[in-house]
């Protein structure tokens, strides 16, 4: 049994949907996250795969998973170690390295001594045996009963992530498809969690399939030179495409040397035959312009859609064929704001708007496109080139590999040295050098987060991986913006304790910004609480992560925030939920609450209602403040309870999917 690509073309996209399956997703290209790929039997399990270009057959290679193979130039990065052994060392500790792994005793990093766990009333057990793991439990393709649902035991061969969270892929048996195990392991939290429970969408409360994805989405940015093999027959009659083999391999695992300097082959060759550096043909970013540099990184770091039909099916055929130094929209079509009136690019911003990966001006709202933000800077788009803001202004891909403590805390980010602080951008604006110039620019004392150029220009109002991120649109705080958006602005994401109208007067009377026009709530209640019980989901998650942000606590004081986290300890998002838990521990006198966010609902609420009882809903400081209607409560620390209820009937309860 075969199944099906339908095809539905229009002007202004290529939607490729899998006649089975679930067809929601979290990879950048739009045309993409149309694919899953449904169990199916019949394919070919036995494939040849090449180790180089010149086309031997390695006997050893599996034949059930995704491999590497050296063609196109491509010869991987243990080429470069011996005469770059000190970037390769900076490369290797990174987490670009780690992000698609071979599963190993060394590279696996979740538990699987025999664990056993139940997801929607089916038990799943992950066990190791030997040097290999598996995962078995109820199989994400089955599409018969639910109950008894079909069960597997499947290998696992193939990891994804090691920073935050790491996935794991098994082998699905026919040809090199990988099936996705349905629990996915936190690192800082030591624990397993339902995968989707680890992105911000609303719950299915089923175990979904994401067979294939890998293979034809995930690879496109977490590896390098990545090529789906999927072969397909035409049926004209019909108009459909019958799949009928995956011979999926890469260049490298992971975001390699080559993802960022292109195919070293050549490199290799002239240095082997004594040839200058210069004649070797490989790219280095640093040597290239903002706009070229910043493309390397946009090759991944984006929202992007193929350029039609054509550029869509030679990606599955032939890979990206995207290289460093060359032009990206060569290849694909990298969607910004700007374009949102484009007749061509309206279906587009719909699919966007859907999916939830902009705010409704077309400002990214997720991690991991920062390249979109970054191009509609003012800094990205100065007429001076000398002075034009790349990613490569911040960030190094290559650090100093003498310090191992330093080496570590570069993996978490890559900024290079002084770029957590306002040298990122005193680097071009001189003059904010001065302390008395930065003051004057500020209105905040030296030294303070409101002096830190981040804190007002880049604010944490992207969301991924389970907490805020900021932003890479270099903009300016504005109330209007808010109100029109819904996008928390800087100066009440610090001081969640104050209105819009108090930071809209501040803004004007400062810089002149116009005061925009604001209802009742938004002149009288602090904007945080309004984007916590009013707000979507993506909002609320925004809030939670917020009132954990140490720069906030110290800015807003924390004694009245418990009732507004015990509320999204009950949120109906799992990310929402997890984020507050986070936070509630830095509460003082919750510090130990133990709370599951992912536990059946009548386990949480419980604790929330005790968290009630014991006095969770009243301020704890010692003096009761005279602008403490704002944050709604009364004069003697009481919650009020009749404004919070009001404002939580008013909440957006459409569906957010952040697409990360």
């Amino acid at each position: 049994m075969f199944f099906v690509i339908l095809l539905l073309v229009s002007t202004a996209t290529v939607l490729a949907v899998f006649r089975l399956g679930n067809t929601s997703s979290p990879g950048n290209s739009n045309i993409a996250q149309k694919f899953s790929v449904p169990a199916t039997s019949g394919l070919p399990t036995e494939i040849d795969a090449t180790v180089s270009a010149d086309s031997q057959v390695a006997i050893d290679q599996p034949t059930d998973r995704p491999i590497v193979v050296h063609e196109n130039g491509y010869v991987g990065s243990q080429s470069c170690r011996e005469c770059h052994a000190d970037e390769y060392t900076g490369w290797h500790a990174s987490y670009h390295r780690t992000m698609t792994q071979v599963a190993t005793p060394e590279s696996v990093i979740g538990d699987f001594n025999d664990v056993v766990l139940t997801l929607f009333g089916q038990e799943i057990r992950l066990t190791r045996e030997g040097d290999k793991f598996f995962y078995e439990g109820p199989d994400p393709d089955w599409t018969g009963p639910q109950s008894p649902h079909l069960r597997i035991k499947r290998q696992i061969v193939q990891t994804t992530g090691s920073h935050h969270m790491q996935v794991y892929w098994y082998v699905f048996g026919k040809n090199r498809m990988l099936g996705s195990v349905p629990v996915t392991w936190l690192k800082e939290d030591a624990r397993w969690v339902w995968r989707e429970s680890v992105f911000l969408r609303p719950r299915t409360n089923k175990i979904v399939s994401e067979t294939g994805r890998w293979n034809m989405l995930c690879l496109r940015c977490h590896t390098t030179h990545p090529q789906t093999g999927l072969e397909w027959a035409d049926q004209e009659a019909s108009g459909r495409k019958t799949v009928e083999n995956f011979d999926t391999h890469v260049g490298e695992f992971g975001i390699a040397c080559e993802a960022c300097h292109g195919p070293g082959e050549q490199h290799v060759q002239w240095h082997e035959s004594g040839k200058q550096h210069q004649d070797s043909q490989l790219v280095v970013p640093t040597q290239l312009n903002a706009q070229l540099s910043s493309q390397v990184c946009g090759q991944c770091h984006s929202v992007w859609d193929f350029n039609g039909e054509d550029a869509f099916y030679d990606w599955l055929k032939h890979g990206f064929q995207y290289r460093p130094g060359d032009e990206l929209n060569n290849d694909m079509r990298t969607v910004v704001r700007s374009d949102s009136d484009s007749p061509m690019l309206k279906t587009q911003f719909a699919v966007i708007a859907k999916d939830s990966k902009m705010w409704s001006d077309g400002m990214v709202r997720v991690s991991g496109r920062e390249y979109n933000g970054l191009i509609e800077s003012p800094c990205f788009n100065h007429a001076d080139e000398s002075k034009r803001m790349s990613c490569l202004s911040c960030h190094t891909l290559h650090p100093d590999t003498n310090d191992k403590a330093a080496l570590a805390s570069w993996a978490d980010d890559q900024l290079g040295p002084g770029m957590r602080t306002n040298q990122a951008c005193t680097q071009c604006h001189e003059d904010y050098r001065d302390e008395k110039k930065l003051i004057s620019h500020t209105h905040h004392p030296a030294g303070s987060s409101g002096s830190l150029c981040y804190n007002c220009h880049m604010p944490y109002t992207s969301y991924g991986l389970l907490k805020a991120i900021r932003s890479h649109t270099i903009d300016s705080p504005t109330v209007q913006a808010s109100v029109a958006t819904g996008r928390p602005n800087a100066c009440n994401q610090c001081h969640l304790d104050k209105t819009l109208a108090w930071s809209a007067s501040y803004l004007n009377r400062w810089y002149k910004i116009a005061e925009p026009k604001l209802d009742k709530d938004e002149q009288t209640i602090a904007a945080s609480i309004l984007w916590t019980l009013k707000g979507d989901a993506g909002q609320r998650a925004l809030m939670a992560w917020s009132m954990g942000w140490p720069d906030a606590r110290a800015v807003s004081k924390t004694d009245w925030m418990t009732p507004y986290l015990a509320q999204l300890m009950g949120d109906d998002y799992d990310a929402v939920r997890f984020i507050a838990a986070r936070t509630i521990h830095k509460q003082k006198g919750f510090e130990q609450l133990k709370f599951d966010p992912f536990a059946p609902v009548q386990r949480r609420n419980n604790v929330v209602k005790q968290m009630v009882r014991n006095g969770g809903i009243t301020r704890s400081g010692d003096k009761i403040r005279t602008v403490d209607s704002q944050l709604l409560f009364d004069r003697d620390g009481q919650l009020l309870g009749g404004e919070f209820s009001r404002l939580l009937k008013a909440r957006d309860r459409r569906p957010v999917n952040l697409q990360e």
